[in-house]
C-alpha cells in the first residue's frame, strides 16, 4: 500500500499536469472505484463534467483535487491504485476503472486499480478540507504538523508504539513499513 512518500510524490506529479485543467468527460468503468460516491456513477461524472482543477493536495495518503465548483474529488489508492497520466489515444489498462477526459485533449487522467480496494469520490464544498477526511491528523510533511502536540498526543495513548503511530487519527501516512523501519531505526519493540 502506498504510504506518505509515495503519495506525496503522486500529488507533486499530477499538480503538475491537471492544475487548471477543464474536465471535459468522466467514465465510470466499474461502479466500485466511485462506491463511496453515494450518489452514484453516473451521478460522479455528471457533476464533475464541465469544473476545472484547482490544485492537488494531500492529508496522509488521502489525496484531494479542488474543484472551481467548491467541491473536491477525493481519492484514495488502496493497495493497487494508480492515477495515471496517458495520451487519449494510448490503450486501455486492464483494470482502467475511471477515465477523465480534459478540454484541451491533453493527456487523460485514468485511475488504475487492480484489486478495486482504492477509490474515489466528491465531497461537496471539500475543496479546503473534504470532510470525510477531516478526521485524519496532519502528517510531519505538513507546515503545520507540531512535534510538540504529536508528542503529547502520544503519551497519552496507552497502547503499543507501533500502533499509536498506524493511528491516523494520530499521525498521519504512516503505514506498516515506515512504522516498522522507523521503530527498527529507534531500537524500538513495537
Amino acid at each position: 500500500m502506498p504510504e506518505l512518500p509515495e503519495v506525496e510524490t503522486i500529488r507533486q506529479g499530477l499538480a503538475q499536469w491537471v492544475t487548471g485543467r477543464r474536465i471535459s468527460s468522466v467514465e465510470v468503468r466499474h461502479p466500485r472505484a466511485v462506491r463511496r460516491h453515494l450518489l452514484g456513477a453516473v451521478h460522479f461524472a455528471d457533476v464533475l463534467a464541465g469544473r476545472t482543477v484547482l490544485d492537488v493536495r494531500r492529508r496522509g495518503k488521502y489525496l484531494w483535487l479542488p474543484l472551481d465548483s467548491g467541491d473536491a474529488v477525493v481519492g484514495h489508492l488502496g493497495m493497487s491504485g494508480q492515477l495515471l497520466l496517458r495520451p487519449a489515444d494510448a490503450p486501455d489498462e486492464t483494470h482502467l476503472r475511471v477515465r477523465f477526459r480534459f478540454a484541451d485533449d491533453g493527456p487523460e487522467l485514468r485511475f488504475v486499480d487492480q484489486r478495486t480496494f482504492g477509490g474515489l469520490a466528491v465531497s461537496e464544498g471539500g475543496a479546503e478540507l473534504p470532510a470525510e477526511i477531516a478526521h485524519i491528523a496532519r502528517d510531519p510533511m505538513d507546515p503545520l504538523f507540531s512535534d510538540a502536540a504529536f508528542v503529547a498526543a502520544l503519551r497519552r495513548r496507552h497502547t503499543e508504539v507501533k500502533r499509536a503511530l498506524l493511528d491516523q487519527t494520530l499521525i498521519s501516512g504512516v503505514g506498516n513499513i515506515y512504522a516498522d523501519e522507523a521503530l527498527w531505526r529507534a531500537q524500538l519493540h513495537g
